[in-house]
């Protein structure tokens, strides 16, 4: 990911009460082609190479990198994980985080 746009650091907490550290980045939005926009995203800590999002324009491509990462999290919290900021405060629900 050549230009980080957003990030946040955070805890995760496994059900099992393992705790981890993820990152959650959000790239720059840039063109593929004249009618082609890419997103990257990544969860640091938990999945490697993330496909970039595709979209008509660079906010639709924005807002699909987005919606993968709190699906992504919102899975990981439906199965009983839950969120602390990097300090350890929380826990926090995915939905606070994508507001």
């Amino acid at each position: 990911m050549n230009e980080i746009i957003a990030e946040r650091r955070m805890l995760l907490e496994n059900k099992d009460g393992e705790r981890k550290l993820i990152t959650i980045r959000i790239g720059k939005p840039y063109p593929v082609s004249g009618s082609e926009w890419a997103c990257p995203v990544a969860l640091d800590g938990l999945y490697k190479d993330l496909h970039d999002q595709h979209g008509i324009d660079s906010l639709q491509s924005l807002n699909l990198a987005m919606r993968l990462a709190q699906q992504l999290l919102s899975n990981l919290e439906e199965d009983g994980g839950h969120f602390f900021f990097e300090e350890g405060t929380g826990p926090i629900a995915v939905s606070e985080i994508f507001k």
